[in-house]
């Protein structure tokens, strides 16, 4: 099938699959939407899956109770005290910055549909429109009332002033009659008694009450009519202020009643986008700080049984079928369906189990009913006379030299006899790499001996120099003094798509050997394992099998 027929099959099962998807959410939306589980419960409060019947029934019961109370209190707010009035607006001012701090946050995006949430933002507003206005007229009480206790202006009568004018006119009388006497004995009487200052004194004095009277009647009606119009404009103004009050809840807009299909597409939408993009974001959040931490990590470091390692040299390429000879004093063990054609001389034997002290081990790895040659320049040849995609590798361990394997990957061993190679199990239960890797436990190799190594497509043999990156699935083993630890994929895209792990297997520079399998998949028709299968693959190697 053409590259192009593949990749638009791909893209037609992809849309189709999060099409059904979408009618899935859709459907179950419109269910919980519908009510039926909100009316399981009578005494419960409206739900995020209350119908829309449900809603606006709640949103008018909260506008007619919200009126209710505030007809109740304007009532009210006439019979209270100033001090009762004052403390009112301080807790009512209060609780207004509550609900301007809670109608200021938004919510969620999801908020704007969820009926529980659209009626308690609706109750919320209401009680802020009936507060403002509430604040208003108390304020405005107040005011009134203090003008209309302040204390009364006092101002004099006509009559008084009437009053003073006549005394006035009687002390000017008296100053004229004393002026139309004869100048002796004017002069006569004020040199005894001082009668002309006293009569002039008096006089001005009566002259000036008169005066002083009509500038406080004056004064007082203006003050008097000033005061008038305030507490009109007072009165006017807590009339107008209860007449807005009333009128609060209407400016209040009612929450836009939805369109019923469009707001379940919208929800299921929502959701599908959040199924659909929540593993990308998650593989996004892995890539860039869950990854960069895991290469900080210590590297998996594995001791070598004398302390020093021996150079491993690389082998030639690997072969469908390998020719192994064996030296003066050396055995070969092979798996079973791995002999193709053995000497018809030499000394054969059955070994049971590769190494009893792993016997569990051996039993797991398949290292068990173990064909045994021996014999000084005896030739066998070795093939996977049951996998058609293996090939075959042969890895020389020298003295000191060890090699960190998988048991599934061993085919065959060459060991000196009476002295079986040693095979050392090294656990890593306090490594992040080891977890990370989901391999908690190493097994190694050591020399001398050859080992016989098997991989899909062919086994490769390099050196590491200055590291090697490799996957998971690749890794047969490396040699002991190599550290081993992970590093993130080199590139995000394909990772980000799908098209590679997040992770991948490292061995730090140095001068030992990687094996790797060219393509694992390959004995397995390019598939992997999922299932019970999987689950076997898996435990495997998490036991370093």
């Amino acid at each position: 099938m053409p590259r192009r027929d593949v990749a638009v099959k791909a893209f037609a099962s992809w849309l189709l699959r999060h099409l059904v998807l979408f009618v899935l959410l859709a459907a179950a939306i419109a269910v919980f939407q519908s009510g039926i589980l909100s009316r399981l419960c009578e005494d419960c409060g409206v739900g995020d899956w209350a119908s829309a019947a449900q809603v606006q029934e709640q949103l008018s019961s909260a506008s007619e109770t919200a009126r209710a109370e505030l007809g109740a209190n304007l009532s009210e707010f006439e019979d209270w005290g100033d001090a009762r009035r004052r403390e009112e607006i301080a807790r009512r001012r209060a609780r207004l910055a509550e609900l301007r701090a809670a109608l200021a946050d938004r919510g969620g995006l999801f908020d704007r549909y969820r009926p529980g949430k659209i009626v308690d933002r609706y109750r919320m507003e209401l009680e802020q429109a009936v507060i403002e206005r509430e604040i208003a007229v108390l304020e405005a009480r107040i005011d009134l009332a203090s003008l209309e206790q302040a204390s009364a202006i006092m101002v004099p009568t006509p009559q008084a002033i009437a009053a003073a004018r006549g005394r006035c006119e009687q002390a000017n009388d008296a100053v004229r009659a004393f002026n139309a006497q004869v100048r002796a004995e004017k002069w006569v009487r004020n040199r005894i008694s001082g009668e002309a200052d006293r009569l002039t004194r008096e006089a001005r004095t009566r002259c000036d009450r008169v005066r002083e009277l009509a500038d406080r009647r004056a004064s007082g009606l203006r003050q008097a009519s000033e005061r008038a119009a305030q507490i009109r404009q007072a009165r006017q103004a807590l009339d107008e202020e209860s007449r807005a009050a009333r009128q609060a809840l209407a400016t209040v807009d009612t929450p836009e009643a939805r369109n019923m299909l469009a707001d379940i597409a919208v929800k299921a939408a929502l959701a599908l986008l959040a199924i659909v993009a929540t593993p990308y974001l998650i593989r996004c959040f892995l890539y860039y700080v869950l990854a960069p931490f895991a290469e900080r990590r210590g590297a998996i470091h594995i001791p070598l049984l004398a302390g020093t390692a021996g150079r491993i040299p690389l082998p030639g390429p690997s072969k469908v079928s390998l020719s192994v000879r064996l030296d003066q004093g050396e055995e070969l063990l092979v798996r079973q369906g791995y002999l193709q054609t053995s000497s018809a001389g030499g000394s054969k034997a059955t070994r049971w189990l590769l190494d009893p002290r792993h016997f569990l081990s051996s039993i797991a790895s398949g290292l068990v009913f173990l064909t045994r040659i021996r014999g000084a320049g005896e030739a066998t040849t070795i093939s996977a006379t049951r996998d058609g995609f293996a090939e075959l590798t042969e890895i020389v361990l020298p003295a000191g030299g060890a090699c960190i394997l998988h048991p599934r990957a061993l085919v065959a061993v060459v060991q000196p006899q009476g002295r079986p190679i040693p095979i050392r199990s090294h656990w890593r239960l306090f490594s992040l790499n080891a977890w990370l890797t989901l391999q908690l436990r190493f097994f190694s190799f050591h020399g001398p001996g050859r080992l016989i190594v098997k991989g899909g497509r062919g086994v490769r043999v390099e050196r590491a120099e200055q590291g090697r990156v490799f996957a998971q699935d690749q890794l047969v083993g490396f040699s002991a003094d190599l550290a081993y630890s992970v590093t993130r994929t080199e590139t995000f895209a394909p990772y980000f798509f799908g098209q590679e792990p997040l992770l991948k297997d490292k061995v730090e520079a140095g001068s030992g050997i990687l094996v790797i399998e060219e393509a694992p998949l390959s004995m397995r028709a390019g598939k992997v394992r999922h299932g019970l299968e999987g689950l076997v693959d898996a435990g495997l190697k998490v036991f370093g099998l």
